[in-house]
């Protein structure tokens, strides 16, 4: 029995392995996540497979915590890192490659892979790890030079996007679609149902084509699953590689950022350097009306910033038939596994509706949004249904990262039996009307 499965002999013919998790909760720049759905899947979740019990914990681990040497295979089994403010907010941080510390945080973590950890990275989570490849790979923004400076240089598989800007550091370019992808991750105002429901809904649902010569999806019965996605790049898997790598899973044959129903048109700023004030003049009204933290000024003031104009330019993402989720094993003797994931399985999904443009009005702002969805399916009562579907894609890229043998991973279930879902479904599913509430789910 190896040291580092902490295994826990309980009786002649069954144990328990409780399996460790840090996750990742560093979030630099102020821009929010969804760290904290994974404690709600992972902790304290346990089943039997075969008279062993298995068990997840977490923990969550800082930028302060990975610099001290917490994160090694005697404290924890995989390193969980989130996308959103998490993982891409890492990228942009640690897209200063040149610091000391940087380079020290990016040593303990390639250190804990080649130690035989495992690594799961989640959409930001995924482009923090990896090289990034543009369309325009010689000439890459200043956005796209800091994705691939975060690049840890331990995974050989490659990040996509065809062009990507932070919409801060987009507004005075003569091309607006540049922004890429990145305009499906801040500009959506709460989408609405069919019976009136208002919901936080951004990004696409998408049905992912699945690949089933793995362990994850192996005994799954159908050739598609629709996860959430959200911004999130593809992936570029080499041709000849001397590692184990699969492709778990595409994007569709067809690109959704041409679908009539899920496209969007590209916003230009043009409110210059007075909007730039207007936008943190309203940040600090609102932060003293809502008494919340002065470190939400900065991006509150992003969110507020206005005023954007509608044009005729179609973002285009150039995802068609791309791969979005890989596994690869570290080619050492330790057999490190790096879990990549561009997709959020983590959050809800709906089915029906399309997007449509916002109505131009004569202020408008990322906060207020530029985009929303419509005409979405009515919900099922208790909203779990939605909340919970992928739930169960979590746990498996989990358990494959720690080296839970094949065949042993949770099950395939789509319900759970979890009082905090509920607190998920009151503060980040049901919007409640207000622009502080609608920000807090960008």
């Amino acid at each position: 029995m190896m040291s580092n499965e902490r295994a826990i002999q309980t009786e002649k013919n069954s144990y328990n392995k409780i399996i460790k998790i840090a996750i990742l909760a560093e979030e630099p720049l102020g821009w929010g996540s969804g760290k904290h759905y994974f404690p709600i899947i992972l902790n304290n979740y346990s089943w039997k497979i075969n008279n062993k019990i298995f068990r997840f914990n977490t923990e969550y681990i800082y930028d302060k915590d990975i610099l001290k040497g917490k994160l090694n295979i005697k404290n924890y089994d995989v390193l969980l890192v989130p996308g959103g403010g998490v993982g891409d907010g890492e990228s942009i941080v640690k897209g200063f490659s040149k610091l000391k510390k940087v380079k020290k945080w990016k040593e303990q973590i390639i250190n804990f892979i080649k130690d035989g950890g495992g690594y799961v990275g989640i959409c930001g989570g995924t482009a923090l790890i990896t090289e990034l490849e543009t369309k325009n790979n010689n000439k890459k923004n200043f956005i796209e030079k800091l994705y691939d400076n975060s690049s840890f240089g331990i995974s050989c598989v490659k990040s996509y996007y065809k062009e990507i800007s932070m919409p801060i550091f987009n507004l005075n370019q003569k091309n607006p679609e540049k922004i890429g992808a990145m305009s499906y991750v801040f500009s959506f105002s709460p989408g609405k149902t069919i019976d009136g429901t208002y919901i936080h809904s951004g990004g696409v649902p998408i049905d992912f084509n699945i690949n089933k010569d793995n362990p994850i999806f192996s005994d799954y019965p159908k050739e598609t699953e629709r996860i959430r996605w959200w911004g999130g790049p593809a992936l570029i898997v080499p041709n000849n590689s001397k590692r184990d790598i699969k492709i778990l899973a595409k994007y569709p044959d067809s690109d959704i950022s041409q679908h009539e129903s899920t496209r969007i048109f590209a916003w230009k700023y043009t409110g210059g350097i007075i909007g730039i004030i207007k936008g943190f003049y309203k940040a600090s009204k609102l932060i003293k009306k809502e008494k919340s933290s002065l470190k939400n000024l900065l991006i509150y003031s992003f969110y507020l910033a206005g005023n954007w104009e509608i044009t005729n330019k179609i973002i285009d993402l150039d995802y068609n038939s791309k791969p979005c989720m890989t596994s690869e094993i570290y080619p050492n003797k330790n057999k490190g596994r790096i879990l990549l994931c561009t997709a959020h399985p983590e959050y809800m999904i709906w089915r029906g509706g399309q997007i449509i443009e916002s109505s131009y009005n004569n202020f408008n702002s990322l906060g207020s949004g530029l985009h929303k969805w419509i005409n979405i399916n009515n919900l099922s009562r208790t909203i779990e249904n939605e909340l919970t579907h992928t739930w169960w894609i979590v746990r498996r890229m989990v358990s494959w990262a720690a080296k839970v043998p094949d065949g042993s991973f949770p099950p395939i279930i789509n319900t759970e039996d979890n009082k905090n879902i509920e607190k998920i479904i009151s503060k980040n599913i049901l919007w409640d009307g207000t622009l502080i509430d609608q920000m807090k789910n960008i």
